[in-house]
């Protein structure tokens, strides 16, 4: 195997979902490996900046404005996805707000928020993007989710259960699909550096490799689950954590 088995030429990547974090490095590293960019999320300079990254990479991107909530927006967006470059390869689903709280404290609303953004929105992509995908017998799921999605923390309930519902529905998806060409994955994440916010450095000791991930480190593997040498790998949970999961 060559390192060609990794590149994405002639593939097309969504990448979906409103994270500050991981939005603008995984849509770079797919385009850096050759595969063209569509981005949905809110108009927000989150949206500009990942087109920006893409274009740096002379791929094309495709800027797609809404709200990752409503199924018939996300169902129009994957539309004009294949109305602009005729196919749908790889989603990636990148939903990621934080919210802690109480449980007792926490409002309905509140609840509604953190499971449209987190969890509804990938449930809104997998069903849209798997029409095209289905058609082609040939796609790639990749979902973004925090190690919280195996683990509870205090204060923490509606964000653990909105990630724990991506990761189940990435095992779900990956059985019923194992069969029609369709590998879905998913990605753990644990503590990275937010370029908007100070971080406490002390946190890093608990980390076996004693700092903070950056976000472009999820890339690489994003990238490994998107191409062709993947296609006997699904239903996974794959960490990138800097071995803080290894930790009983």
């Amino acid at each position: 195997m060559t390192a060609k088995a990794f590149l994405l030429k002639d593939k097309v990547a969504l990448v979906a979902g409103d994270s500050q974090l991981w939005t603008k490095p995984v849509a770079s590293a797919l385009a850096g490996a050759g595969a063209d960019i569509a981005i949905a999320a809110k108009s927000s300079p989150i949206l500009a900046e990942a087109v920006e990254a893409v274009h740096k990479t002379g791929r094309k991107a495709l800027a797609l404005p809404l709200d990752v909530a409503k199924a018939a927006q996300v169902q129009k967006a994957v539309g004009q996805v294949i109305a602009e470059y005729g196919r749908l390869d790889i989603l990636v689903n990148s939903g990621d707000i934080h919210f802690f709280k109480p449980f007792m404290k926490i409002k309905n609303a509140e609840w509604g928020k953190v499971m449209d953004t987190n969890f509804k929105s990938a449930l809104n992509f997998c069903r849209a993007a798997a029409r095209p995908m289905l058609k082609q017998k040939n796609g790639r799921i990749i979902n973004i989710v925090s190690g919280l999605a195996e683990r509870g923390l205090v204060n923490g309930s509606a964000y653990c259960v909105s990630m724990g519902g991506v990761l189940q529905l990435t095992r779900a998806l990956a059985l019923e699909w194992a069969r029609k060409g369709i590998t879905v994955n998913a990605i753990g994440t644990g503590w990275f550096t937010d370029p908007d916010k100070a971080m406490d450095e002390t946190l890093a000791r608990y980390i076996p490799v004693k700092r903070y991930g950056r976000p472009e480190e999820i890339g690489s593997l994003t990238v490994y689950l998107a191409s062709e040498v993947t296609g006997f790998t699904t239903g996974q949970f794959m960490f990138v954590d800097g071995g803080l999961m290894a930790h009983a």
